[in-house]
């Protein structure tokens, strides 16, 4: 899954990369420093008794109740979690000395004490193993000194709606008038990052936005009515906005050529939980019976292909472009950028043979010694490129750059290098009704387009059939209740894609006179004059009797690290069953909504009231019928912050290679609901039955009026720097996509990479939209709706309006013909089959009432 920066650098994070397969791109630098014995090392924990003793070896960091890093001044003592202290040793000692916060206790015996901690911590030799814990004190905690005698905040959370009485007016206030009350701060803020303070931003320098006063006032005006954002506003956000010509007359769409604009949390979407850095999620926990369904209906999906390096060549040709406009400062900091990347890169390649080094190695001298040797040849390299790129400057770096290409595309032809695409993708459709052997899946396309002609190897991960309701599971690998099915081709001449293939990609499915790329601004139409529009979904085929074929693929599978294959037999029709877990003869079969999330009605049914009295009868029953949406997904395991350090040691030791169950809800439930069918007694029936809701973050939504919605090319046309890239044909030639659409913001779900690919249902298991890009700093992401009614915004953007278009039924009167699931099946079988979803087939005559628009009212 995409992950969005908060801040995003000119620099190319993988320009250099070396032949590694690059499985989480933040991963924390570290100093090669010489191994220390316990001599040396006793002698220098045991010299630490103060907070400034440590500091004369080591940084300490701390962050927020929302994850993010800050100084201790501005640490709630009572609010400090061991999980929020970071001890990291530098200088010689840099590398050499692991080191774990055990606890975390606030000292409070006077009212002098009130901003100091003791903090526990456990010193580890990396040379040797051996562990010393000691103790400290840490003073200057609540600087601002608003916090009483127990270091608890005196009005904590409200203090953001002016306590009590201002957090009940904003309760009381309607959608439109909180969003007014949301902004303001919002944009505050956003006005002082982009402007270093002044508070006051350009928009000619910002956007290159030279719109008149007058203009701005007609735009502001109509927005209102149509419930969009203030012009200045949307322009701060990165939004898609009109231009206009010397006689006020629209001129064209301006889109943000910039990257993404950085975005923060939602304070309402956290209100009342302490522990502001876990509401991106909660882990491998099934809190109700409607996770359980969408759990075991949905997979961790694993592409292995030979890495193409289409990303790191086309970084390479924008870099060629940019070097021509950049001052020296800017070339010296791009180069430091490309040695910290180099390092990254080293280090994680060398850590994955040391990986292999750690497991059983009885009878593997030949691998032992190849790895010795590729960990030799890698520092070579590695010391060589570090003294090549340390003496470049404005000058040569362009033929260094052209260089790396030329190296990229011999590493291409090579073939020797792989990398993983991994995703998230659920049992949609199955053709054959009587006797299913094809299954269709729901995905992202950017997870489908790992499907290529190359694929080394293919794997689904699911969990069994048999959990129950209120489990909390171990990492993939690491738990019974997961089983992993992987294949691979069993003849060189045998190709994967041959029974594995992605036939619907949500491309270029607007028509054209309804597509607002050409209502693009004359520099922008003419710079984008080959993009298209998509929605990141799409849909993979998985032909089982070709890929349970024995003579063509091999496949093994594994349940808790244990390769278990010798247990399945080659009867094909019961391995489809255990692999779909007999999908075809549940009575939970997913559907998808047919009503359109803009229509006030509709939006109402999941519209949580914020001063919700669960004692109040009326207000309970309003609550228990509301809806509420669910998403699983399978992120990396890297980001899990729920594991314990003492009873998770060995899985915490394989998570940066293993992936996470994950699910959009409170962290409060993580091991605290019972095992089995039974509720835990520290809850309530109507907190555990429901899923989650939409966010109130304001930087993505252009709804004024409807947390949580947004128009995609409008607030977030593409995710992170770049524009979408797919070749769809796999012959070579790449198409940019702007991203478009109707898009959820889901509260609670911003998981790391793997995410991508949730589905997200109702409470009746029907269909609203796919998940595919997760902001951390958000505390939010976007996730692409199906079906859209369109929106009519009444000339505020020219003609543009979002458009009427459906991607699993088709139909919508902006839609392009052929540009649905429905109808790729109808071109791949000519209506000669059917499918549990289309079972009259798959003629447009056919489409369900419900799903069909009217565009007559």
């Amino acid at each position: 899954m995409k992950r969005l920066n908060k801040l995003l650098m000119y620099a190319s994070s993988s320009t250099l990369l070396l032949p590694i397969t690059l499985l989480v791109a933040c991963t924390p630098s570290k100093v090669v420093s010489r191994p220390i014995d316990d001599n040396v090392f006793n002698k220098l924990i045991n010299s630490i008794k103060t907070e400034e003793d440590l500091l004369k070896y080591a940084d300490i960091k701390f962050k927020d109740q929302r994850g993010s890093e800050t100084s201790k001044g501005n640490i709630l003592p009572s609010q400090l979690k061991k999980e929020d202290v970071t001890i990291t040793f530098k200088g010689k000692y840099s590398g050499q000395i692991f080191t774990e916060v055990l606890n975390v206790n606030v000292i409070n015996q006077d009212s002098s004490s009130r901003n100091k901690v003791n903090i526990f911590v456990q010193f580890t030799n990396k040379k040797t193993g051996t562990k010393i814990p000691i103790s400290f004190v840490v003073s200057g905690l609540n600087e601002n000194g608003d916090f009483d005698f127990s270091g608890t905040r005196i009005i904590n959370d409200l203090d953001y709606f002016g306590g009590l009485s201002g957090f009940n007016d904003y309760s009381s206030k309607t959608q439109e008038q909180r969003f007014d009350y949301d902004n303001l701060r919002y944009t505050t803020g956003l006005k002082n990052h982009l402007s270093s303070g002044t508070g006051t931003v350009d928009l000619r320098k910002l956007r290159g936005l030279d719109t008149k006063e007058e203009q701005i006032r007609t735009f502001d005006k109509l927005a209102k009515e149509v419930k969009f954002d203030s012009y200045y506003n949307a322009a701060l956000k990165g939004f898609t906005l009109p231009v206009y010509d010397s006689s006020g007359k629209f001129k064209g769409l301006s889109v943000n050529d910039g990257p993404e604009i950085g975005k923060i949390a939602s304070h309402v979407d956290s209100l009342g939980r302490t522990e502001k850095a876990k509401t991106n999620g909660l882990a491998r926990t099934i809190p109700n019976d409607t996770y359980r369904t969408a759990a075991i209906q949905t997979y961790q999906v694993n592409f292995t292909i030979y890495k193409d390096y289409a990303k790191e060549i086309e970084e390479a040709e924008d870099n060629i472009q940019l070097f021509s406009k950049w001052d020296e400062t800017q070339i010296q900091s791009y180069i430091s950028a490309q040695l910290n990347q180099l390092r990254l890169n080293f280090e994680e390649e060398v850590s994955q043979i040391e990986r292999e080094f750690s497991q059983p190695l009885d009878g593997r001298t030949t691998i032992i010694e190849n790895l010795n040797k590729r960990k030799s040849e890698i520092t070579a390299q590695y010391e060589k490129n570090i003294k090549e790129i340390s003496t470049l400057n404005k000058d040569n770096l362009v033929e260094w750059q052209k260089k790396e290409i030329e190296k990229y595309k011999k590493k291409k032809e090579e073939k020797i290098f792989q990398t993983s695409e991994s995703g998230t993708m659920w049992i949609m459709d199955y053709i054959d009704i009587n006797n299913p052997t094809k299954f269709y899946f729901g995905t992202n396309s950017h997870v489908a387009k790992g499907i290529r002609d190359d694929m080394v190897s293919f794997s689904l991960t699911r969990l069994n059939s048999d959990i129950k309701v209120g489990q909390t599971f171990g990492l993939n690998s690491a738990d019974k209740n997961f089983t992993k099915f992987t294949f691979a081709p069993a003849k060189k001449e045998k190709k994967l894609n041959e029974a594995v293939k992605a036939i619907f990609h949500a491309t270029d499915f607007i028509k054209k006179e309804s597509s607002p790329l050409s209502l693009l601004k004359d520099d922008q139409k003419t710079k984008y004059g080959e993009a298209g529009l998509f929605a990141d979904f799409a849909v993979v085929e998985i032909d089982f009797e070709k890929l349970l074929d024995t003579n063509n693929f091999s496949r093994t599978v594994w349940t808790d690290s244990s390769d278990i294959s010798s247990k399945y037999q080659d009867n094909k029709n019961e391995l489809i069953k255990t692999i779909t877990n007999n999908y075809a003869m549940s009575d939970k079969k997913i559907n998808f909504v047919s009503e359109s999330l803009l229509d006030d009605i509709n939006y109402k049914k999941f519209d949580r009231k914020l001063d919700f009295n669960p004692e109040n009868a009326d207000e309970l029953k309003a609550y228990r019928d509301l809806n509420s949406l669910y998403i699983v997904g399978y992120p990396t395991s890297n980001e899990d912050y729920y594991l314990d350090q003492y009873e998770d040691e060995k899985q915490l030791k394989n998570k940066k290679y293993d992936f996470s169950l994950w699910i959009n809800n409170e962290y409060k439930y993580y091991k605290k609901i019972v095992n089995g069918e039974g509720v835990s007694s520290s809850f309530k029936d109507y907190e555990l039955e429901k899923g989650n809701f939409f966010s109130y973050q304001i930087g993505y939504r252009s709804f004024i009026n409807k947390p949580g919605l947004t128009d995609a090319f409008l607030a977030a046309n593409k995710v992170g720097k770049k524009l979408y890239s797919l070749d769809e044909e796999n012959k070579g030639k790449t198409k940019k996509y702007f991203n478009y659409g109707l898009e959820i913001l889901p509260r609670f779900y911003a998981p790391a990479g793997g995410a991508s690919g949730s589905s997200v249902r109702t409470k009746d298991n029907k269909l609203l939209a796919v998940y595919h890009a997760a902001n951390g700093s958000a505390k939010t992401g976007l996730a692409a709706v199906f079906r859209s009614n369109g929106y009519d915004y009444k000339d505020l953007f020219g003609s543009y309006k979002l458009g009427q278009y459906d991607l699993i039924y088709g139909g919508g009167k902006d839609q392009e013909k052929g540009k649905s699931y429905r109808e790729a099946l109808l071109k791949k079988y000519n209506n000669s089959m059917k499918s549990a979803l289309f079972p009259k087939g798959f003629d447009e005559k056919e489409i369900p009432s419900e799903f069909k628009f009217d565009n007559k009212k």
